[in-house]
């Protein structure tokens, strides 16, 4: 009889859930906020090495397990956690199939870009249609809820009186930031970590 296959392998699942753990510290790990709720953090870092390191599933296996341990402690009712994780998850997966799959001399780069693509339309999609009405609920309404985002950037992003503009001009380039900072971070990290890591 053939031994059946598992998702991962026993040394694959002990770095996933030691990537997972060091996903989740970093996420605690913040910047101040922007515009009251985005902050930049690097916990993306660890899910990259595993989907460029194990594939496209222990990357989002690494976002998954760490926003269930951040959602224990969670002060926004779960739609930063919920938002977390499909943002990593689009940033994650196209990066990693690319990398292992594609040929071509540039893969990291091409991925790279493709999961900062990916990313900021999935920021749109999960933002619009459900973090930014889960938060209207905590701050009294939509029209609250753009006050409250107006009044944190006057001047410095001026115009946002919509939900679809706080998602064009504040959202999306806060999301095309993060995805470049994490692209330089895990790309040194994972160089360093390749051959240690045997991926």
């Amino acid at each position: 009889m053939e031994a059946k296959k598992t998702l991962f392998s026993t040394r694959e699942l002990v770095v996933v859930g030691l990537f997972s753990a060091l996903a989740y510290v970093l996420m605690l790990l913040e910047s101040p906020g922007y515009l009251g709720f985005l902050r930049i953090e690097f916990s993306d870092v660890p899910a990259v090495l595993g989907g460029l390191g194990f594939g496209p599933a222990a990357g989002v296996f690494i976002e998954l397990i760490k926003n269930i341990l951040k959602v224990l402690s969670t002060k926004t009712i779960g739609a930063g956690e919920l938002a977390n994780f499909i943002v990593g998850s689009a940033y994650v997966l196209p990066l990693s199939i690319i990398y292992r799959k594609w040929k071509g001399k540039h893969k990291l780069i091409v991925g790279y870009a493709a999961g900062t693509v990916a990313m900021c339309v999935a920021g749109m999609i999960v933002n619009y249609f459900i973090t930014l009405p889960l938060y209207s609920n905590m701050f009294g309404g939509v029209d609250a809820l753009i006050g409250y985002v107006a009044g944190m950037t006057p001047g410095f992003l001026p115009g946002i009186d919509s939900l679809w503009k706080i998602i064009i001009i504040g959202i999306t380039p806060f999301n095309v930031v993060k995805g470049i900072l994490v692209a330089i971070v895990s790309y040194y990290v994972f160089k360093l970590v390749k051959k240690p890591l045997q991926f």
